[in-house]
């Protein structure tokens, strides 16, 4: 970066050269064309006094021819005086207009460096620079170590490490599939869904890289990307017409494209598989309520007794298996605490290393202490909560808005490697750290 700048700067005084050096050049002929002038009248006269001497002119002639020479001298000065004057004054403008040219100059030289620095990515150079050097530490904290205080910025470094390497290998499908889901991670539904668009074309028979696209475009939320999501999810019913992941998927991404028939088919398909109690459950059932959907449609009683049986154990199982979190705060950081906000309460697995929560619960911000359970029933995803871990990590966060990425002044505390038991344990969580 050093030797760029050296770089510039010498073929920037090389660039005033080529515009001063005309300019100085053009002093000195004048200078000597004067004095070239008054030489050679003076070396005239001196011939035509020796023409005088030698009897090839007479006495008057010399003279007469002698005056005109001086004449001519004096017209040539009047005529380079005048040209001396009228350059003066053209000095003076150009002067007088050097303040307004500096005006413009100035910004026009902020435009274009600023230009330069945007159109180079200077600032994308440098975190490249920076995370390539430390990707083993980078590594380490996002893929191994329980890392909660990782930052955005950390993410969008080792995204940027990513990047480089799909450049030089842009088949590298694990690679592709990372990047989306870290650009997931950031809520960078546009970037996740390019990222896993790439992976697919490397490999169109992996139906969890088409679920993955799936849902990475219906994370944009606009038309065209939820129809696209849409043929995705198509698709994969027609490969797997019994899965149940993939019926669920198609009929909420119906629902928000307004899609009644689309919705009800596939809703009537999988509603007795789904908990009654989940978070999911209940959104969804008053979503196709207001699409106007019978209510004998959205009832759970139409499933055959072994499979009301079967959830209604199941049901037991995601209310007793969890936590019950006692979330208090320090002394030292009361003083913190914003005016408004919420409280957001969410496990992560310990062993994998995901940065999805398992279960995540948001209240608006409440005076401590406060209990707070976190069962199977507040998964984001249904088949991804708490009954597929075996160790968590419960932080609780106090946040501004209500997501669970980290920011810069932000009250939390964690507690680590939790054994997840088929009962609702008690814990007792203190918000005892700011995020720096």
């Amino acid at each position: 970066m050093s030797s760029f700048y050296l770089y510039s700067f010498l073929f920037a005084v090389i660039a005033l050269g080529f515009v001063a050096y005309p300019w100085f050049k053009d002093r000195n002929a004048k200078r000597r064309f004067e004095i070239s002038n008054a030489n050679v009248i003076k070396q005239r006269i001196e011939e035509i006094q020796r023409e005088a001497k030698e009897g090839l002119i007479d006495v008057d002639e010399m003279q007469t021819a002698i005056d005109e020479m001086k004449l001519a001298l004096a017209e040539e000065s009047a005529f380079q005086q005048a040209q001396q004057e009228e350059a003066e004054k053209t000095t003076i403008a150009a002067r007088s207009a050097k303040i307004p040219l500096i005006i413009g100059a100035v910004p026009a030289l902020l435009i274009g460096a600023w230009t330069y620095y945007d159109a180079n990515q200077l600032s994308g150079l440098k975190d490249l620079v920076d995370a390539t050097n430390n990707i083993e530490a980078l590594s380490q904290r996002i893929l191994v170590q329980q890392a909660n205080d990782v930052a955005a910025e950390e993410f969008n470094k080792y995204a940027l490490v990513i990047r480089q390497q799909l450049r030089k290998d842009p088949s590298d499908v694990n690679g592709w599939q990372w990047l989306g889901r870290l650009r997931m991670t950031l809520g960078q539904g546009e970037e996740a869904s390019q990222a896993f668009d790439k992976a697919l074309a490397l490999t169109p028979d992996d139906q969890a890289m088409r679920m993955k696209y799936a849902q990475a475009l219906m994370m944009m939320g606009e038309e065209e990307n939820l129809q696209n999501a849409l043929r995705q999810v198509v698709y994969l019913t027609q490969v797997d017409p019994q899965n149940r992941d993939y019926r669920l998927l198609l009929t909420v991404i119906a629902a928000q494209l307004n899609d009644a028939d689309t919705a009800f088919e596939n809703f009537a398909l999988i509603k007795n598989q789904l908990s009654a109690n989940s978070t999911l459950y209940v959104s969804l059932v008053e979503q196709l309520r207001k699409m106007g959907a019978p209510e004998t449609l959205l009832a759970l009683n139409g499933a055959p007794q072994g499979v009301q049986a079967a959830e209604s154990a199941d049901s037991q199982l995601d209310v007793q298996r969890g936590f019950r979190v006692e979330v208090s705060i320090a002394d030292a950081l009361k003083a913190k605490l914003p005016d408004d906000g919420f409280l957001i309460v969410f496990a992560q697995d310990a062993n994998s290393g995901a940065r999805m929560p398992l279960a995540v619960k948001r209240l608006r911000l409440p005076s401590f202490p406060i209990s707070v359970d976190l069962t199977t029933a507040d998964a984001m995803i249904t088949n991804f909560s708490l009954k597929n871990a075996e160790q968590v990590t419960i932080t609780a966060r106090i946040s501004k808005d209500e997501d669970v990425m980290t920011s810069s002044g932000e009250l939390q505390g964690s507690l680590s490697n939790l054994p997840v038991i088929d009962e609702l344990r008690s814990i007792q969580l203190t918000i005892n750290e700011e995020v720096q």
